[in-house]
């Protein structure tokens, strides 16, 4: 049985020894692929796609600069950096075959991308360079403004971390003026101001304190000047001679602006300074609500709210547009009815009140006659 297997394994292990060598083509001779041995050298190839003009790169051996003979080893200078750096190899770029008309397309092409970039680079330093002058005036603008909060008085004292004190502050009316005229001027003051801004004095008036006109007009009844106009004229004598006979209004005119402006003063007592300036400038009562007329009256409203608010800058009651605290020192402005009349009141109600007391002060110093002699002193000595 044991000479049965080993003849069988020894045949089975000489089989392999005696298979012949098959020659199977892989491709047939149309089909076989540009590789290896057999492959057919290329004279050019194209890098650019369809839609781009071809740039071509010639592979032959008389336009290939890889294949220019190198130099001969003794005109080749000595590299002294052998020993310490790796040799490196010059990359000669192909030789691209374009023609003229294409050259000069690409060329064109890249003067255009050139302008456009430098065109790119022109606007955004120039948009950089607004950018700075914008923010630089800005910080002037801030910087002013800080300023002017800084030197803006204000009459009430107040303390500075108070917030709400901080809240109720108000701008000093007293520093503004109309047409040059501000609170506290004397009449000799106002008169010189007027003239010199082109207003004309159309009426002055004057008055007495209410308290000495009651004793004066007792004084000349008591006299017996009873006629009206001996009455008036020993009124006005006594108050002359008294020193309280004075300037109580002035009102001064502008025709050619149709501008009106009435200045209120105290009596002697308090100065006689202006208190109460009061303006006025007159529309035009000939225009009729037609679109070119309404248009007029629309530019006229926007100069006289333009100017006021460059003048004076924004009301702090904006609501009832006046400035400062209408309780004691303000500026009022108002433009009413069709015809766009435009009005400003400055006053100084401190003024005003403290004439008011002065002048009663005065008025309790005064005595007078009375019809009661009962008590012996025959109407004498009393208020």
């Amino acid at each position: 049985m044991k000479p049965v297997y080993f003849a069988f394994l020894g045949l089975f292990l000489a089989l392999p020894a005696l298979a012949q060598e098959a020659d199977i083509p892989l491709f047939d001779d149309g089909d076989r692929p540009n590789l290896g041995r057999h492959a057919k050298p290329l004279d050019q190839i194209t890098l650019t796609p369809p839609e781009l003009p071809a740039v071509k790169v010639s592979l032959s051996e008389r336009k290939h600069p890889a294949r220019i003979a190198a130099p001969e080893p003794d005109s080749v200078p000595a590299d002294t950096s052998a020993d310490t750096a790796p040799a490196r190899r010059l990359m000669v770029p192909p030789a691209v075959d374009m023609t003229a008309e294409e050259t000069t397309d690409l060329s064109r092409q890249l003067n255009a991308g050139v302008q456009r970039y430098q065109a790119e680079q022109e606007q955004a330093a120039r948009e950089q360079a607004a950018a700075r002058a914008r923010a630089q005036k800005e910080q002037q603008a801030r910087a002013a403004r800080e300023q002017a909060k800084k030197n803006t008085k204000n009459p009430v004292e107040q303390d500075p971390a108070d917030p709400l004190a901080e809240l109720m502050k108000t701008k000093d009316v007293r520093s503004f003026d109309i047409a040059g005229l501000t609170l506290g001027m004397t009449p000799e003051d106002v008169w010189e101001v007027a003239r010199e801004n082109g207003y004309q004095i159309t009426r002055v008036e004057h008055g007495i304190p209410l308290h000495q006109t009651s004793y004066y007009d007792r004084q000349c009844r008591d006299a017996r000047h009873l006629r009206t106009d001996a009455l008036k004229n020993c009124i006005l004598s006594l108050a002359k001679q008294d020193d309280v006979y004075y300037v109580s209004s002035i009102t001064l005119a502008k025709p050619q602006t149709a501008e009106y402006i009435q200045v209120l003063f105290t009596g002697n007592h308090s100065d006689n300074g202006a208190y109460k300036i009061y303006y006025e400038n007159k529309g035009d009562n000939s225009l009729n609500f037609t679109q070119k007329n309404f248009a007029k009256k629309v530019r006229r409203r926007d100069a006289f709210w333009k100017t006021v608010f460059e003048t004076y800058g924004y009301p702090d009651d904006r609501e009832q547009l006046i400035w400062g605290d209408a309780q004691k020192a303000y500026l009022l402005a108002r433009m009413q009815g069709s015809q766009y009349n435009a009005y400003l009141v400055l006053e100084d109600k401190d003024m005003y009140d403290a004439d008011l007391i002065e002048a009663d002060a005065r008025g309790k110093e005064l005595h007078y006659r009375h019809s009661f002699t009962f008590a012996g002193n025959n109407g004498e000595d009393a208020d």
